[in-house]
């Protein structure tokens, strides 16, 4: 129990690392680049490793405070990745999420749930949309970048579970 509640904290803290290290000011340059979402990328992958002990209370706080810090709506992505996160979970003790394959897929089709929902929400609420190409380098580096989110964090973290597994 105690290893658990470690691994929370640990989960906790990177994710507040995620969130801020984005908006620090690292240089005067802008940013060419658009960012892959590193903490959706950890909140999936812990979801993904870890259905059992992963804390909803915990991602919907990092959730709510990305969205403060980041300027989203207020809520909004909380609520998405609560949805998500849940389904995921239910999913996941019905089928093995076992192979490299399959967590991408999943990650792609909850990446894609999200990103429409927020594109919905945002022709709803009549609020800018988001230009295409911004979305779309940001939806690419975020797929490539969930696989080495989840090797670390199975390495890191997780390596128990790999050889319990």
């Amino acid at each position: 129990m105690n290893i658990i509640k470690h691994k929370k904290i640990i989960i906790f803290f990177i994710g507040i690392l995620l969130i801020v290290l984005p908006i620090s000011p690292i240089s005067s340059q802008p940013v060419i680049i658009e960012k892959p979402d590193f903490l959706l990328c950890l909140m999936f992958g812990w979801i993904i490793l870890d259905p059992k002990n992963s804390s909803i209370s915990i991602i919907i706080l990092l959730s709510f405070f990305a969205d403060i810090l980041w300027y989203r709506p207020l809520g909004l992505w909380p609520l998405l990745i609560l949805l998500g996160s849940l389904s995921i979970k239910i999913i996941i003790t019905k089928i093995s999420v076992d192979s490299f394959f399959s967590k991408m897929m999943f990650f792609i089709f909850f990446l894609i749930t999200i990103d429409t929902f927020i594109y919905l929400t945002s022709l709803i609420g009549l609020t800018e949309e988001l230009d295409f190409n911004i979305w779309f380098t940001r939806f690419i580096f975020t797929i490539l970048s969930f696989p080495l989110i989840v090797y670390l964090l199975e390495i890191l973290l997780f390596k128990d579970k790999k050889k319990s597994n």
